[in-house]
């Protein structure tokens, strides 16, 4: 069988492109599947011993034996019969009877059959000049009936405009038909399409994948052709995200990231890692690792959001992360709290302080950022963290002993009002945070780019008893100090 040299020239690739307004919308569904013999069937032993006798110079015998197959309308001993007349081993070359038996077994979709058909016609043979128009369609019948090769040749044809319009369109639907079959060659065609930018949905990146399934399937070109490959940078990473082609955006980052050590790209990698994406799943500890990357490389907004990486990931899975992990999260919330005024990172703080797995646990920290994120930030968690904190340094200095009437009726009582009030005052807008934001008080939350976080661990919320009795600010004030709770015994 003749394989077409793959044609990779601009010129004849724009020129098909010319023709695109010609376009005859080629069918290329898939055709009923002829029906071969079963390997170890009597008719499969009989074709191999046939082929056998005409390796071995026995012509006549394996004739016999192929024309009683063909009796019974075996397809391959109607395709041996047309070779064995075609090539005139035994007998004077015989183009006619050899298309004869070679149309019996097309005309049930026999691609071996096709493919000579093809093949003969692209040709010629003696007394009948090439007829390209029907070369052309037993190729595009062969690949329909699932010979790759056969898709790929009739494209070739399509874009040069052989045997049929020049057509863009249909050139690169036989060339996506010869992909999907598994044709090396038409791999190698996809890539170079995607390289020149040819395809309005390819790129470098699918023009690597199809030189690399090239590769994989032995073609002599694929490798000069992926040495040869311009590298992709963080450019076209934006370019997917833009188009929103978010799982390999993210795939291009993590390369970029890994091999090239490109902040940014680690800084985008780390984002869809933390947030998740169409075609992209969550995975916090990856985030967290190129995050933390991006963020020694001063990348804007990577710390915080490495931050968050290791908050939300500890949810999902303690043990994801390290001390110093824990220790450099806490941190970065801190600074951005202190520095940024970014009263969810003040909430941060107290998560990584208030849960003793984390082994913070300062009681300084939570005072002290505990207000911010509670009283200027209206946060839920910190509220139910810190106030009854609060509340139990406000007994335990002013409240008094029994029988200290003074003491009961003085300072104690005026601030316990006074706060009962602002707290009153702040229930309303901190419910309306919690149902704009989409936060609860059953956990921190603290991802920017994510709406919340995964469901949370239960060996990280002791204090979700003590939540489940404490649902609002306004109550938060007045609530008894839970036995989970060391801070306000």
């Amino acid at each position: 069988m003749v394989r077409l040299a793959l044609v990779l020239l601009f010129g004849a690739l724009t020129g098909a492109a010319a023709g695109h307004a010609q376009a005859q919308h080629l069918d290329v569904t898939p055709l009923p599947e002829a029906p071969w013999s079963e390997p170890g069937s009597v008719s499969h032993q009989q074709n191999e011993r046939a082929k056998g006798l005409y390796a071995s110079g026995q012509y006549a015998q394996a004739r016999a034996v192929w024309e009683n197959l063909a009796s019974f309308g075996n397809l391959e001993a109607l395709n041996n019969l047309g070779v064995y007349y075609q090539e005139g081993k035994a007998v004077p070359a015989d183009y006619d009877t050899a298309i004869r038996y070679w149309t019996q077994a097309a005309d049930r979709n026999f691609t071996p059959s096709l493919m000579n058909l093809a093949t003969v016609h692209r040709a010629g043979y003696p007394g009948h000049p090439p007829d390209l128009r029907a070369a052309f369609g037993y190729y595009v019948r062969a690949g329909r009936g699932g010979d790759g090769s056969g898709a790929f040749a009739a494209a070739n044809m399509a874009f040069q405009g052989v045997g049929t319009v020049a057509s863009f369109a249909d050139g690169h639907r036989l060339l996506t038909l010869a992909a999907d079959l598994g044709d090396p060659s038409a791999f190698m065609m996809m890539g170079k399409y995607d390289e020149l930018g040819l395809n309005p949905s390819g790129d470098l990146l699918s023009a690597q994948d199809w030189y690399e399934k090239a590769r994989q399937m032995g073609h002599p070109m694929a490798a000069a052709a992926l040495a040869a490959l311009p590298k992709p940078d963080v450019g076209a990473v934006y370019s997917m995200m833009r188009a929103e082609r978010h799982a390999d955006a993210r795939r291009l980052a993590a390369e970029l990231c890994k091999s090239n050590l490109d902040a940014q790209a680690c800084s985008i990698q780390g984002q869809y890692d933390l947030t998740g994406a169409s075609g992209v799943s969550r995975d916090y500890v990856a985030a967290g690792r190129a995050l933390e990357f991006a963020c020694a490389m001063k990348v804007s907004g990577s710390c915080l959001n490495f931050a968050h990486a290791v908050a939300e990931g500890s949810q999902v899975r303690l043990g994801s992360f390290s001390m110093a992990d824990y220790m450099k999260a806490e941190q970065e919330y801190a600074r951005s709290c202190d520095e940024d005024k970014n009263y969810t990172s003040c909430a941060g703080v107290i998560f990584f302080n208030y849960y003793s797995a984390f082994g913070l646990n300062n009681r300084q920290k939570i005072m002290a950022y505990g207000a911010r994120a509670c009283m200027n930030g209206g946060n839920d968690f910190a509220c139910d963290v810190w106030m009854p904190m609060f509340n139990a340094n406000v007994r335990a200095t002013y409240g008094g002993t029994a029988g200290s009437a003074s003491r009961q009726n003085g300072f104690g009582r005026f601030l316990g009002n006074t706060l009962g009030t602002i707290v009153q005052g702040l229930a309303a807008g901190a419910q309306a945070y919690s149902a704009g934001s989409g936060t609860s008080s059953s956990g921190y939350r603290g991802s920017t780019y994510a709406g919340g976080s995964s469901p949370s661990s239960s060996s990280t919320r002791d204090f979700n008893q003590y939540l489940n009795s404490v649902r609002s600010i306004g109550t938060a004030y007045s609530a008894p100090c839970p036995a989970s709770n060391p801070y306000c015994r």
